[in-house]
């Protein structure tokens, strides 16, 4: 399996690069690191090697020339230009091609540093992916050599949200990096669903917090059932005034992730965001990993 990193002509790509390597070094993969050669109208054998395409093509070796200077020799990778009509279709017609475990790409240019920020294409493939995505922040950099210290899983108190940890489980379990089950919720959200006055506060956070902690011991159970063996494992809890300060609540690694579930689109069970997973999107300190329903249900067959 591989982990493709999209290069995106013209952008800063390191922060997609520097979480390829960490993801593709942790979890044993190959690295491919993919610029599409695109034209904006549909091909002909007469205009393939136009000069507008020779362009194209050109720009896209220089982006991955960039590229190579940043790779380290204790991962296998490769470079390749994929010639498609879009950068979205046509890292999706690599990512099937290489057997790609994740699909990462970088953050757009007028992104808040520290922070993901979706352009175009991260978004389109947010919509049409059926594996899962790997969104990297602005500026993202990590030590040479480093390896994901913990991964965690988002926990909104869904089922949806319960497939995701038994996935991210599975992934622990086959890479032996540690585990961490996390729910985020800023007090007014969680005043506002329990219907309440502010003078019960504190009141609501506890029992919002106990309500969760007892259903992540069941899924815990669960996964104790299925003989799944994730690395170190852990609960945590963020609450705050803002979205920003409950994910700042709980304490994070350097390097770690987040897996973040979606809801499906129809059949294809492709991903979509939903307002819960989007607010932690936009806040979150670490690289978001979005998993789509169809990755989810890979691996609970995996797991029984």
């Amino acid at each position: 399996m591989s982990i493709v990193v999209g290069i995106a002509p013209g952008q800063d790509n390191r922060p997609a690069v520097e979480l390829g390597v960490v993801l593709a070094r942790s979890y044993g993969h190959r690295l491919v690191a993919v610029a599409i050669d695109s034209a904006a109208w549909p091909m002909s054998p007469a205009l393939f090697e136009s000069e507008y395409q020779k362009k194209l093509r050109n720009v896209a070796e220089a982006a991955l020339d960039e590229v190579r200077a940043l790779l380290p020799d204790d991962i296998e990778s490769e470079c390749l230009v994929h010639s498609a009509r879009s950068s979205r279709r046509g890292l999706l017609e690599m990512c099937q091609k290489e057997n790609a475990f994740r699909l990462v790409v970088g953050p757009a240019a007028d992104g808040k540093p520290g922070r993901i920020a979706l352009g175009s294409v991260s978004t389109g493939l947010l919509h049409s992916a059926s594996l899962p995505v790997a969104l990297a922040p602005v500026g993202y950099r990590v030590a040479p050599e480093a390896r994901l210290r913990r991964l965690t899983a988002a926990y909104s108190g869904s089922s949806t949200s319960a497939g995701l940890i038994l996935g991210a489980a599975v992934v622990s379990a086959e890479s032996g990096v540690p585990f961490r089950i996390a729910s985020f919720a800023p007090r007014s959200r969680v005043i506002s669903a329990a219907g309440v006055g502010l003078d019960v506060e504190s009141s609501v956070i506890d029992e919002w917090a106990n309500v969760i902690r007892r259903d992540t011991d069941e899924i815990l159970c669960s996964i104790d059932r299925l003989q799944i063996k994730p690395g170190e494992t852990d609960v945590a809890i963020g609450t705050g005034p803002d979205w920003e300060s409950a994910l700042s609540a709980v304490e994070w690694e350097d390097p770690e992730i987040m897996m973040l579930g979606s809801s499906g689109l129809g059949a294809l069970k492709r991903v979509s965001l939903g307002s819960h997973a989007m607010r932690i999107l936009q806040h979150s300190p670490v690289p978001i990993v979005v998993v789509p329903r169809r990755a989810k249900s890979d691996y609970t067959s995996a797991a029984v």
